[in-house]
């Protein structure tokens, strides 16, 4: 058994890493975190790569960069707690991690060509991109002025990265989509939760929530990008473009 590219394995380090990172957030067990929140994307990038590296393209390297700049929003955002400086940074890592998403997205979708699936699609965008604006507004009205900026670009990004992935539908395979599509709904609500609980209102079960939809969020991109990766007709269409 390859122990880097285990499913089984590598599920297990992650959840586990994700439980033993709530339990150090509510219990404000730094050193927990300081070890359990890096090592879940440490993990989730690690299984991704040894996955994925025999079909290496642009797609891959983009979802690639989404998880290690998310493994950076991550480290800085461990110490939010000492300096708010340290969330703006990681702000701003998880706004390059949402583009490399999308873009990923965007090149799977651009791969595809035409879908008899575009209307459903455009449905789900239409969706996700009222929701966006609806509280992307309402949290401009509570954000402090010098965070209005970078929230605000923030939330455009994480829309349009939950656009591009319902804009994959009929453009992949229904479990990778299905899975991606659940990926990109779980990270806005993670983010929702987060922004809610820092700017408008005081979030109960924010202490666990954030981080476990967050968790749940990036395992699914994860495994859905690396479903359409490894499925064998795409490997096929692949073979075929380098022959």
């Amino acid at each position: 058994m390859d122990i880097k590219r285990s499913n089984l394995i590598n599920g297990v380090v992650y959840a586990a890493a994700t439980l033993g990172t709530i339990i150090g957030e509510r219990r404000g067990m730094h050193d927990l975190v300081y070890v359990c929140k890096p090592l879940m994307m440490v993990v989730l990038g690690s299984w991704f790569f040894f996955n994925s590296r025999r079909f290496g393209d642009r797609f891959t390297l983009l979802i690639q960069a989404g998880l290690f700049f998310s493994l950076l929003g991550d480290l800085a955002l461990m110490f939010d707690h000492v300096d708010q400086f340290y969330f703006l940074i990681g702000l701003g890592a998880f706004l390059i991690a949402q583009m490399c998403y999308t873009l990923g997205f965007a090149q799977n979708i651009a791969d595809a060509g035409n879908s008899p699936g575009l209307l459903i699609g455009l449905f789900m965008s239409a969706i996700i991109i009222t929701y966006g604006v609806i509280f992307g507004l309402d949290l401009l009205d509570h954000a402090d002025e010098t965070l209005l900026v970078p929230v605000g670009i923030y939330a455009v990004a994480i829309t349009l990265m939950g656009v591009a992935a319902a804009l994959r539908f009929g453009r992949t395979y229904l479990p990778s989509f299905i899975m991606v599509m659940a990926g990109a709904l779980l990270f806005i609500t993670s983010d929702s939760i987060l922004a809610t609980h820092r700017f408008v209102r005081v979030v109960d079960h924010a202490s666990w929530s954030v981080l476990l939809t967050y968790a749940a969020a990036q395992y699914l991109i994860a495994r859905g990008c690396l479903r359409h990766v490894l499925d064998p007709e795409e490997v096929r269409r692949r073979a075929a473009l380098n022959t």
